[in-house]
């Protein structure tokens, strides 16, 4: 399984064309990938309480192309790895990469295929095998049985999931990433990223947590 939490950069003047509360639109060129953090495990394996995370990020490549070619062989290594894993699911193999985060499906995984097609990184068929055959696990979607008290099944946001929780979320407004980007404090923004993908990996521990486990006869 491969966790990760990516970030983006929206120009200025891009900041109020959008029909949705995701201001950052990937396939627009001035909007760039900055980078983000990543965590793989083994299926069956627990999350260590201190997870040690990867960040790949935009001021530690030469460009933005050199970027995405990384993020795009960590994804084709976590394929090789899952595969070898050789773990069987309700009785079916779990050959297909399976990606885990918040918001993951709305905008990680189509801005993962829509700069690396911007940049020419590889073909459009190619870019489609890596990012959008995995099988995500977008948590935003999983967690509507928190909310009995909403009938209308409806992607939750990450604060809402940590506080149904117990857990606290600081991650706050993009608009901190764009300031931080424009006045090159890199620092906050792998600080803020990080924070992020260890509360995923807590939601994620703590909704595993609520399946209830039939015994076996």
């Amino acid at each position: 399984m491969l966790f990760f939490d990516l970030e983006a950069y929206a120009p200025p003047d891009d900041r109020s064309a959008s029909l949705s509360s995701l201001i950052v639109n990937p396939a627009r060129p001035g909007h760039v990938l900055l980078g983000g953090c990543f965590f793989s495990k083994r299926f069956e394996d627990p999350i260590p309480e201190a997870p040690e995370l990867q960040g790949l990020w935009l001021w530690n490549f030469e460009s933005e192309a050199a970027l995405l070619a990384a993020i795009k062989a960590r994804f084709e290594e976590e394929w090789r790895r899952q595969r070898e894993e050789k773990v069987w699911i309700l009785g079916k193999p779990a050959t297909d990469l399976v990606v885990c985060g918040a918001g993951i499906a709305k905008f990680d995984l189509p801005a993962l295929y829509c700069r690396a097609l911007f940049n020419e990184i590889a073909s459009p068929a190619e870019l489609f095998e890596v990012f959008f055959k995995a099988r995500p696990i977008d948590l935003a979607n999983e967690a509507s049985f928190l909310f009995p008290e909403e009938p209308i099944l409806y992607p939750k946001t990450t604060r809402e999931m940590a506080g149904r929780l117990g857990l606290r979320e600081r991650k706050g407004s993009s608009k901190s990433v764009w300031e931080s980007y424009e006045s090159r404090d890199h620092g906050a923004i792998e600080q803020r990223t990080e924070h992020e993908l260890r509360l995923v990996l807590e939601i994620y521990q703590r909704l595993q947590g609520k399946i209830v486990r039939v015994s076996r006869p």
